[in-house]
């Protein structure tokens, strides 16, 4: 997994997950794409800027790998540690 962000001047956050090539069958490339979406929408409080009046948003950019993530919730923990390392710089 790679996450890539960059600001925009919309007010929110949107997320584009890009499987990368070979990643499988078309079902599996979904599925990850779905919950990698839901992840998103879930965490989507941590996300954001501390001050709500701020017009700044972000776009992230996820790319997942084949192999890389087999599970939920190892999909999560890598989401959610991969976010608080971007907030940090």
């Amino acid at each position: 997994m790679r996450l890539i962000s960059i600001s925009n001047n919309l007010g929110f956050d949107r997320i584009i997950v890009i499987p990368a090539k070979h990643f499988g069958r078309a079902v599996d490339r979904n599925r990850a794409r779905r919950r990698a979406k839901e992840i998103f929408r879930c965490y989507e409080g941590r996300i954001s800027p501390d001050n709500p009046m701020e017009d700044e948003g972000e776009d992230f950019v996820l790319v997942l790998y084949p192999g890389k993530v087999s599970s939920f919730s190892l999909l999560e923990s890598g989401f959610i540690s991969m976010l608080d390392r971007n907030r940090r710089k």
